[in-house]
């Protein structure tokens, strides 16, 4: 009977231990939030961030980085909340960390995102770090394959049609999709701008606009199969393996701007948001300045509305800022000093 007291005593004391054990885990993994897995943390912080509540968002993810050591998405988006408080030492910190965890990303095409953001992040901060930005975002530019040999030679043939011939040629002849390097060519076509450099401002902004109407085209075809880009009827008949050109009257870019915005909402809508018209008054103020002047004139032109009675131009409501400096330049041409609006 002893035997079995003891026996019991014993169960009962494992019992116990086990019992303690679990309620000392549980206080322990409840005090330092951990009480959700890693990426519900993420995913609680970046909810938290989007409706800019930052010190809930900044604790999630602190929790979500304490679980998980080796976690780059965590770090980039602790690096986004940092940047939002204006804590810009701490964002580049963490948007570094993020990078060079780059290796653990569950996307991988994620570190283009990381390297746009820490690029954003050091342009405005001086001259030297003006240059880290740049190397990043040719970094970029270069895995679109930007200083291969055969895209340097492209590049001289886009200009030479463009400056020749104009924007619908450029168009009407050749395709370019930049893929995600599209806002790095972006960049630095207004850093090169603001830096006085107009030949690369010209090269990057042309390759920008031609790559925007490039998917804008492609995109309003899916939807509207029968249309084509078209300039010329004429030529159109002789180039049967082009396509079968739209049957109705000659038109160009303004005419697959304007079809965007009158028939396809969304693609409008991107339009807008990868800075078509920012990209459009670049590539002009860029060729006026590189000496020509008809070339820059005919896409001013195509970011306003002239008046058939005065001949008076005036800014497409679509064109916004853009439009209304497009309009002033074609009252009287100038060229602005480091920045883009006078």
């Amino acid at each position: 009977m002893e035997f079995r007291d003891r026996r019991w005593q014993g169960a009962y004391l494992g019992i116990r231990l086990v019992f303690l054990f679990l309620v000392l885990s549980l206080v322990a993994f409840s005090g330092s939030g951990s009480e959700h897995p890693a990426w519900l943390l993420l995913e609680k912080g970046k909810s938290s961030f989007a409706q800019k509540e930052l010190s809930e968002a900044l604790d999630y993810l602190l929790d979500a980085v304490e679980i998980q050591q080796e976690y780059p998405e965590a770090e980039f988006w602790l690096g986004r909340v940092y940047e939002a408080q204006g804590q810009i030492v701490l964002a580049e910190e963490q948007y570094r960390r993020a990078i060079e965890l780059a290796i653990y990303l569950r996307v991988p095409q994620e570190l283009i995102l990381f390297r746009y953001r820490l690029a954003r992040l050091l342009l405005n901060q001086g001259q030297e770090r003006l240059l880290e930005a740049e190397s990043i975002l040719y970094g970029i530019a270069n895995n679109e394959g930007a200083s291969s040999r055969s895209s340097i030679l492209l590049e001289h043939q886009y200009i030479e049609r463009l400056t020749g011939h104009g924007i619908d040629e450029l168009l009407f002849l050749y395709r370019d999709d930049l893929g995600y390097a599209l806002e790095a060519r972006k960049i630095l076509g207004e850093t090169a701008w603001k830096k006085g450099n107009y030949r690369s401002a010209l090269l990057h902004s042309m390759r920008t606009v031609l790559s925007i109407l490039t998917t804008a085209a492609e995109r309003y075809r899916v939807i509207h199969p029968n249309w084509r880009f078209d300039i010329d009827p004429v030529r159109d008949a002789q180039n049967p393996d082009r396509d079968v050109r739209f049957p109705e009257r000659s038109d160009g870019t303004d005419r697959l701007i304007m079809l965007a915005y009158e028939e396809d909402g969304p693609l409008a809508e991107w339009m807008e948001s990868v800075g078509l018209w920012s990209a459009l008054y670049l590539l002009s103020v860029s060729l006026y300045a590189e000496g020509f002047d008809d070339i820059a004139t005919s896409i001013w032109e195509l970011m306003v509305v002239r008046d058939s009675i005065d001949g008076t131009y005036h800014s497409r409501i679509q064109a916004g800022h853009w439009g209304e400096l497009a309009k002033a330049q074609l009252e009287n041409p100038f060229i602005s000093i480091d920045s883009l609006s006078p």
